[in-house]
């Protein structure tokens, strides 16, 4: 009996005028049906040529496949016809799931529309026939309402309700073998799970077969059964996932499972108590959307609602939430660059709010943003001298050969070699721009740096690595940071204090580890019991959190979470909550704490106490 998915041999190079580099360089792989094989490594090892390779989706040139083969049900893969292909495998028999939904959709055509095309070119049936099997599709991934999501365009859904979408097209034709490259990546942990449990359960409704591409090894470990270290574009070490884990072999495995287990930096706080660098009081910004039918009153989405925090100098406040909570908002409302509805923000003792333009500019000197993906914040047309050195022909008066020699500077300040000065963004991985963009950011001196999902586009170890830096780079040049990020193990590992947001409120507050170590509202609880573990074993210790994120322009009555709180009561549904102290410095807006008999704080001014 032969294996149903096995590589032999798959050698794959990449040609270019400097000559021909390996890039694939694969002994053996060997999947059962119906299993679930992880493919894990850092960018740039080979995982998406891979993918491609299988598809037969590699563009060749530059690509060139030089010997090898790829044997699917028995037949190679590599041997048959585009033809074939096109109309008996992609699709029919092997699907792929992007990374990024918004590449595989198109924007201007209806998710349904797009589904049904794809099922009558695979199937040969009926407009009619199509639809009902669209429906059944989109049932079947979980998505309520299925023929309101089929009206829609994929910009009016969700990053979550997108990638279902995604499945749902994958397994519409009946694939048996499905390619996952990294389907969760840019997804929050609450959606990440969620995704990874549907995927699941398809799994074994249809016995379908995976090959799970990921990055981050606590995914691999929670979801496959086996696992392939991928490293140089050759597998290093493979196996069952829990073998490969408790006992590793390959000194390359070894780092990566120390780096996906990482500590939390141990360290003074080094906040100066009495010194306030930021403070934000009742915060609000609503974004008008239109005209509410028969009133002249505007429909507005609540993106931040009465938001109130305190940081003082030296510290790292994390601020952490589902996509749409309204943690970018906030911190773009903060820096003024969307003007506030209402409330006021206070940076180093003066009013952000009433200052003048020209005021305004020497102010933002202070405060610098390291932004999420190092691929779209870096112009690709600029040196990388020219790239750091901007912040300094904005706001400093220094002559050509001193901007040179402080480039340089910051060059070897986050670990890159002077020479990097006159290279392009694309010459470098994607942890190396992300320590441009860190130097970049460091140029003018700045007191306050916020870092805004600094590592979600990196590999694991370029994470660790970048991580270890920005902590490095706080104590030395004793910045103050803001971070955001839908990574909890991140924002555990950096942070001193966190703030949790939901629809634009903040639902918990406190120091990181009293928060970690005891959660008290019902999301915060459902958003870091979400967190996959290296250890973790099977997708049921996973939590998920049912239903979707209601809308902001009219958020429910009472506790904006009730519709999605599994310990919900009456009270939570037509009253708010106000904050309640929980320990020390810690806080959270929830009726249960007043059921404990815990003091409620009426002022809501939870900002006043070291946040």
């Amino acid at each position: 009996m032969h294996t149903y998915f096995e590589v032999n041999n798959l050698k794959v190079n990449h040609k270019t005028f400097e000559g021909s580099r390996r890039v694939l360089d694969i002994d053996s792989i060997k999947i059962q049906k119906g299993k679930t094989y992880g493919i894990v490594g850092e960018s740039g090892a080979g995982k998406t040529v891979f993918a491609l390779a299988i598809m037969k989706l590699l563009q060749c040139p530059p690509g060139e496949i030089e010997g090898g083969e790829i044997l699917f049900e028995g037949e190679d893969l590599l041997k048959k016809s585009e033809r074939v292909m096109q109309q008996g495998i992609r699709g029919r028999k092997i699907s792929m799931i992007f990374q990024d939904p918004m590449s595989t959709l198109n924007p201007v055509f209806t998710v349904g529309y797009q589904i049904i095309q794809v099922i009558k070119k695979k199937e040969k049936i009926r407009e009619k026939e199509a639809y009902k099997k669209a429906i059944e599709m989109i049932d079947t991934v979980k998505l309520p309402d299925a023929e309101d999501i089929m009206r829609k365009y994929p910009h009016q859904l969700s990053g979550g309700q997108r990638q279902r979408i995604i499945i749902a097209m994958a397994l519409a034709c009946g694939a048996e073998f499905i390619i996952a490259d990294e389907p969760t990546r840019n997804l929050d942990v609450t959606i990440q799970a969620s995704i990874l449990k549907t995927l699941k359960e398809l799994q074994d409704k249809f016995h379908v077969t995976v090959l799970f591409i990921a990055n981050n090894l606590s995914l691999v470990s929670a979801f496959c059964d086996e696992i392939g270290i991928l490293y140089d574009g050759r597998i290093v070490e493979q196996g069952e996932v829990k073998e490969i884990l408790r006992q590793p072999k390959h000194d390359y495995t070894k780092l990566l499972i120390e780096s996906a287990t990482k500590e939390r930096f141990e360290r003074e706080n080094t906040a100066i108590e009495q010194e306030v660098i930021l403070e934000v009081k009742g915060l609000k910004k609503y974004f008008p959307v239109k005209k509410v039918f028969g009133s002249d009153r505007e429909a507005c989405v609540k993106a931040v609602d009465e938001v109130d925090f305190e940081i003082h100098k030296g510290q790292v406040l994390g601020i952490v939430g589902e996509s749409g909570c309204g943690k970018s908002t906030l911190v773009n409302t903060i820096l003024n660059l969307h003007r506030p509805t209402s409330g006021k923000v206070f940076f180093d003792g003066v009013d952000m709010f009433a200052l003048h333009k020209n005021d305004l500019r020497k102010i933002r000197k202070n405060i610098q943003i390291v932004f999420q993906d190092p691929y779209w914040s870096l112009n690709p047309r600029w040196l990388v001298k020219d790239i750091i050195s901007e912040p300094l022909h904005v706001h400093e008066k220094l002559g050509g050969s001193k901007i040179l020699t402080r480039v340089e500077e910051l060059l070897e300040m986050v670990g890159l070699p002077k020479d990097a000065a006159f290279k392009y963004p694309h010459e470098f991985s994607g942890g190396q721009r992300q320590r441009i963009a860190i130097a970049r950011s460091l140029a003018v001196n700045p007191k306050l740096v916020v870092l805004d999902e600094p590592t979600s586009s990196i590999d694991i170890l370029s994470q660790a690595q970048i991580l270890k830096l920005l902590d490095e780079l706080r104590e030395k040049l004793k910045l103050t940071n803001i971070l955001i990020s839908h990574d909890l193990s991140v924002v555990h590992y950096m942070s001193d204090k966190i703030i949790v947001m939901y629809l634009g409120k903040v639902v918990e507050c406190g120091e990181s580890e009293e928060l970690f170590q005891n959660p008290q509202h019902p999301y915060t609880q459902a958003l870091f019991n979400s967190i996959p573990g290296i250890d973790s074993e099977g997708l049921e210790s996973l939590t998920t959190i049912d239903g979707n994120v209601p809308s902001a322009i009219n958020p429910p009555a009472g506790c904006r979470f009730h519709t999605r709180c599994p310990r919900v009561m009456e009270i939570c549904r037509t009253e708010e909550p106000g904050m309640q102290g929980v320990q020390g410095q810690h806080y959270a807006a929830c009726f249960l704490l007043s059921s404990k008999g815990t003091n409620s704080i009426k002022n809501n001014n939870y900002g006043t106490v070291g946040m």
